[in-house]
């Protein structure tokens, strides 16, 4: 079992998990999934936060079934350091998971013995509904109409502004890049989309601006004029050097 094959099994068991996690276990396990979205593509360290996830749901009781067998099973792999797996299913998942646990057990269940079966396969209907969602959410933060290319407000490179595509409104730019005085791209925003590279991957850049960060304490966005902006620049640089 890769990781991208963990992780769909994570999103098919999330009513489970939320039964079989209390509230704090629930929120631990979520801070390791966002460990693993801040691991890039470095295989040592998203095989280490991968395993950090497995360990957090230790709480899973043998009653679960598939889900406790295939956690026993990934725990026991030696190849999850080589599992990279894709953005997009990572983000797919804390979307799916993102959701308030309930506390009381179920009820345990009493199965036969359990028979070989094939390792899970990624679900890509499932996993295509929860990055729509991903996408809708990003959308439905301030933005405006994009600016045309060449005026100020869509600065002087391709990468210094965030371009997501509505498919209803058009190509939409985030509001939180814009100096509300001068209508212009903040500095720290055009610094900080250029080392995200912000043309090739503008929902990844705007996900790590309006996402959670465990790092920085709060949502990237929420930060600027808070913090140094050095600050800003060096997480974003330090989440590009972890993909090289």
């Amino acid at each position: 079992m890769n990781t991208d094959e963990l992780l769909a099994l994570l999103v098919r068991h999330r009513e489970e998990l939320g039964q079989w996690l209390d509230d704090d276990q629930y929120r631990t396990f979520l801070t390791m999934l966002e460990r693993l979205r801040e691991a890039g593509a470095d295989p040592e360290r998203v095989g280490m936060a991968a395993m950090a996830v497995v360990r957090s749901l230790w709480p899973v009781p043998d009653e679960a079934g598939e889900l406790a067998r295939a956690l026993h099973e990934y725990g026991r792999s030696v190849a999850v350091t080589a599992a990279v797996p894709s953005q997009e299913a990572v983000l797919a998942a804390l979307e799916a998971l993102y959701a308030a646990p309930s506390s009381a057990p179920p009820e345990p269940r009493h199965e036969p013995d359990p028979v070989p079966e094939p390792d899970p396969v990624p679900e890509p209907d499932l996993v295509a509904a929860v990055v729509a969602a991903a996408k809708q959410r990003l959308l439905a933060e301030p933005s405006r109409a994009a600016a045309p290319v060449g005026s100020p407000a869509a600065g002087s490179g391709p990468a210094d502004v965030i371009v997501l595509t509505d498919p209803e409104a058009g190509p939409r730019s985030p509001e939180f890049q814009f100096d509300p005085g001068t209508g212009r791209p903040r500095d720290i925003v055009v610094r900080v989309n250029r080392i995200l590279l912000a043309d090739r991957d503008p929902w990844g850049a705007a996900d790590w601006w309006l996402g959670g960060n465990s790092w920085l304490g709060d949502r990237p966005a929420a930060l600027i004029g808070q913090v140094p902006d050095d600050r800003l620049a060096d997480a974003a640089q330090a989440l590009v050097e972890e993909g090289r």
